[in-house]
């Protein structure tokens, strides 16, 4: 496996293709049809890509905080010792998301949905994001998961106070 994914190389012209792919072409953009086999196959690559980079930041940091925590068990230095490590941008469990999203692989677009939104705090700002992660509530029936867990439900609730002191105020004045 580690073969498989060092042969990995994309050029600037394909990474110029993955930018421009997000949630928002899912439905417009058929990955499993014949035509679409050569972006499927870019998007598959891409996938295996950014998994492994995700693993080998993964088995970096662990290796950083076990090795820390031989040296010093101080919790301080562990805590520095992991900022110096590889640093993942949150935008690459967004972009992992919508892939999975194109390929119709849903609980992994969720997963990747689900830690992109433990790890932006500022989350609900990425329009893509919304849109894809709404897909897959839609797609496991799960309306219920989109409004429990969003973060826009205390922004709803201010709109609905604001809408019920414009009518009181309407009411007012007539």
């Amino acid at each position: 496996m580690a073969q498989d994914t060092d042969d990995i190389n994309l050029t600037p012209q394909e990474l110029q293709t993955l930018s421009e792919l997000d949630s928002r072409q899912f439905g417009f953009l058929k990955l499993n049809s014949p035509e679409q086999a050569k972006r499927k196959a870019l998007v598959v690559r891409a996938i295996k890509y950014l998994e492994r980079m995700l693993v080998q930041a993964q088995a970096e940091k662990q290796r950083r905080k076990a090795d820390s925590t031989k040296a010093c068990p101080d919790d301080s230095k562990e805590n520095e010792d992991e900022d110096k490590g590889i640093s993942i941008d949150p935008k690459t469990y967004c972009k992992l998301g919508h892939f999975h999203l194109l390929l119709e692989d849903y609980s992994k677009a969720m997963s990747a949905y689900q830690k992109f939104c433990s790890l932006k705090g500022d989350y609900w700002k990425d329009a893509s994001f919304l849109y894809g992660l709404g897909l897959v509530y839609f797609h496991f029936n799960a309306f219920q998961w989109s409004w429990s867990g969003s973060v826009l439900k205390p922004r709803v609730n201010k709109l609905w106070r604001r809408l019920a002191g414009e009518r009181t105020s309407e009411r007012a004045d007539s």
